[in-house]
């Protein structure tokens, strides 16, 4: 247990640092947004990149990590949709919503420093791959969810899904991996300088990552129905993980490392790109702030226990 908490503590402690830096304005304001920018666009891509280009082939099918995470999120997707009409009595324009904040996590901020430091640079290529996807799958799913709830089946229209794919062309975490996997598949070697670089890059990724999702998370506030937002909570902190985890064990039969970047990828909380979708068609935007917020929280100790799990060998093994 004190491996866990050794490797919980300084995580949630540098987002404990953004947060209070932000509340008591150690920083100007706009440093949010600058070191935002800066992990997201700079520093994360470096991070991956330098790791997958020295990444071998994984010996595992990507199909059954990809079946594992499909269903399972497939799954919270039409139970967040069903609650949101049959428990919380909400108008079908707030399910799409709802749905994408019980789903979509902060996998990149928090998920990959976390990984990383929990499983090795061994877990990259699985989360790398899910980071990827995820983005484009949700966004495409919740848009057209959308569509479907304010104007019906027949009124679909398909041009905001190219551009939510445009976009995810265009994404730095997605063009990054892409360029390791490519490098790792030439064969060939980063010079010598050009690594040093990519390894100074590197080492700021995580640091700034969490100081800047702390900082972040200053900006949402606690408000709106609290039944919307302990459904979400459930849903993403609790819920999701467990199907996640028994589809890729039991299901899809994953190996132990891969079932557990899957569990652990799924246990993040709530991530800010459900409150970017909430704010675009302004349903339930006081409630997703809250679940960010109270989600990040509660994560402190729920993916404690998951790593506790982990390491108790429970699965099957231990890591």
């Amino acid at each position: 247990m004190l491996s866990v908490i050794s490797l919980i503590a300084p995580v949630f402690g540098l987002i404990g640092l953004g947060f209070l830096a932000a509340r008591l304005r150690w920083l100007d304001p706009s440093a949010t947004r600058a070191l935002s920018e800066f992990g997201y666009r700079v520093a994360v891509p470096a991070l991956l990149f330098r790791v997958m280009s020295s990444t071998s082939m994984p010996q595992v099918s990507p199909l059954r990590l990809l079946g594992a995470y499909f269903a399972a999120i497939t799954t919270i997707w039409i139970l967040a949709t069903l609650a949101t009409w049959a428990l919380l009595r909400r108008p079908t324009a707030d399910a799409p919503v709802i749905a994408m904040g019980s789903c979509f996590g902060n996998g990149v901020m928090l998920g990959i420093p976390l990984i990383l430091g929990a499983l090795g640079n061994d877990a990259a290529t699985p989360i790398a791959l899910l980071v990827t996807v995820e983005t484009a799958y949700l966004w495409i799913l919740a848009t057209l969810h959308m569509e479907i709830a304010g104007r019906g089946l027949r009124s679909i229209s398909f041009a905001a899904v190219g551009g939510i794919l445009r976009d995810v062309a265009r994404n730095p975490i997605v063009g990054s991996v892409a360029l390791g996997v490519a490098w790792a598949a030439s064969g060939l070697t980063i010079p010598a300088i050009p690594d040093k670089l990519l390894s100074l890059l590197a080492q700021s990724a995580i640091p700034i990552a969490l100081f800047a999702l702390g900082m972040s998370l200053a900006a949402y506030s606690i408000k709106g129905e609290i039944a919307t937002m302990t459904l979400i909570c459930a849903l993403k902190l609790a819920f999701y993980p467990a199907l996640a985890l028994t589809f890729a064990l039991w299901v899809f039969e994953l190996p132990l490392l891969w079932a557990s970047a899957l569990f652990l990828f799924t246990s993040m909380p709530v991530g800010a790109n459900a409150f970017v979708f909430a704010a675009l068609y302004d349903r339930a935007v006081g409630s997703v702030s809250a679940a960010i917020a109270v989600s990040t929280v509660i994560a402190v100790i729920s993916v404690t226990i998951v790593l506790a799990i982990l390491r108790a060998g429970w699965l099957g093994g231990s890591l």
